[in-house]
């Protein structure tokens, strides 16, 4: 017996038994704090969705018109359908949320989410869970809370008062923008969405330069300037194209007449007639002198070709499927677009409400689609100015010259490009407009 209890055999293994009772219970305790630190990464998704999507609905709140559909739900209910699609759901929340990740929770856990407004132009988003603690309890816990938030925060963009729908938005040459209350668009999605290859561009007194791809510049400095990956601009013009498609020769009394080459002839109640093919140049118009005084709304079913003119007044001029736009020499143009079209001033087709609101503004329609890298170029001189909407949705636009506005001009193209010497004046913009852009970013 004396000899056992002087045994030293087995001793080394006793002793690290004795030692592995607290190793076991500190790993279990941090595979326990390890599962909170899970639990906690997937609180704080719920929380960006949920703070994200209720960003999504503010943004719409504040701008109605840049929305294509109203969203019938509320900026609450957004928020915790995105959160329930992440797997946190307000416990005894019925609600059957499209999407909803949320499952039986064990006993004695909860999970609550929370989505306050914060100010007018943000959205915060709360989720937790609360869990009971198990080897926890050994510290005194009877209870974990896991949480998470997120804020979201809605950016109105400086109203762009020129957008690229969809091939990027390049500046060219040395270029000038001048475009103080209002910004430039690109709904490109490619690396190249806004292009900046000149050497002396300045971009410095526009009001924003986003796109919905990435920015590209030789060197210059440019892209410092632009929001990339910026949602897309709805398209404000685009009910025009259905309505305007519907509109043929026989849509019109006859053709304008065009001995002598005069002024165009304007659409209204005694005269309801399309010109043909025709040319503004420099022994033409009412006087032979090259003027033409424009009033009114004019259709066009041909080429439709500017030169060395001198074009001004206040019109809206339309050209129909198939129609095509040329503007070359060095015309002086100083033409500002209808503030508003009457029923009486356009065809049947083109009668109703919500398509004389589009047309108010609209200095210059182009359905024509553009092939063989062909755009249509606008050029003019230092007087020259177009006041009003150009819309080409299916043509590339390249301005040239100093083609300026003294009061405002929008362009809405299929791509817009600002080359050579051009001073892009807009300055005279307003801050708002038929386009609207925002983007909304979680900042918290």
């Amino acid at each position: 017996m004396r000899d056992l209890l002087r045994c030293r055999r087995g001793s080394v293994a006793f002793a690290t038994v004795i030692a592995l009772v607290p190793l076991i219970g500190a790993v279990a305790l941090g595979a326990e704090a390890g599962s909170w630190y899970v639990t906690k990464q997937h609180a704080q998704n719920a929380a960006d969705a949920a703070a994200y999507s209720g960003g999504l609905w503010l943004a719409c709140s504040l701008s109605p018109t840049a929305c294509i559909v109203p969203d019938p739900q509320s900026m609450d209910y957004r928020g915790k359908q995105f959160a329930s699609q992440n797997a946190f759901c307000n416990t005894g929340d019925g609600t059957a949320y499209p999407g909803r990740r949320c499952i039986t929770l064990a006993s004695g856990t909860t999970q609550s989410v929370t989505i306050t407004p914060q100010g007018t132009d943000a959205v915060k988003a709360t989720v937790f869970q609360t869990q009971p603690a198990y080897l926890a309890k050994l510290l005194g816990l009877s209870s974990v809370t896991i949480g998470a938030t997120a804020t979201a925060q809605v950016k109105i963009l400086a109203n762009p008062c020129v957008l690229s729908l969809s091939d990027p938005l390049a500046f060219q040459g040395s270029t000038t923008v001048q475009a103080q209350k209002c910004g430039l668009s690109s709904n490109n999605r490619q690396s190249n969405s806004l292009n900046f290859t000149g050497n002396g561009l300045d971009v410095s007194k526009a009001g924003t330069i986003s796109g919905q791809g990435d920015c590209h510049d030789n060197g210059g400095g440019q892209c410092s300037k632009a929001i990339t990956f910026a949602p897309p601009v709805p398209d404000p013009l685009s009910g025009l194209n259905a309505a305007m498609s519907t509109l043929t020769l026989a849509s019109f009394t006859s053709k304008c007449p065009s001995a002598g080459n005069p002024a165009p002839t304007a659409y209204g109640p005694t005269t309801k007639c399309v010109n043909d093919a025709f040319t503004f140049k420099n022994n033409g118009g009412p006087t032979g002198n090259g003027n033409y005084p424009l009033n009114g709304v004019y259709f066009f079913s041909g080429k439709l070709t500017i030169q060395s003119s001198t074009i001004t007044g206040t019109a809206t001029l339309i050209l129909l499927p198939g129609a095509s736009l040329t503007i070359t020499g060095n015309p002086q143009i100083q033409i500002t677009a209808l503030a508003t079209v009457s029923s009486t001033q356009v065809p049947a087709a083109l009668a109703s409400t919500s398509v004389l609101n589009l047309m108010s503004k609209l200095l210059i329609y182009d359905p024509e689609i553009t092939t063989n890298n062909k755009s249509v170029t606008i050029s003019g001189n230092s007087s020259s100015y177009f006041n009003g909407i150009t819309y080409a949705p299916n043509a590339d636009v390249v301005y040239q010259g100093s083609t300026q506005s003294y009061t405002c001009v929008e362009v809405i193209a299929k791509g817009i490009t600002l080359s050579g010497n051009s001073n892009f004046d807009n300055s005279g913009c307003p801050a708002s407009g038929k386009i609207q852009s925002q983007i909304v970013r979680l900042v918290q």
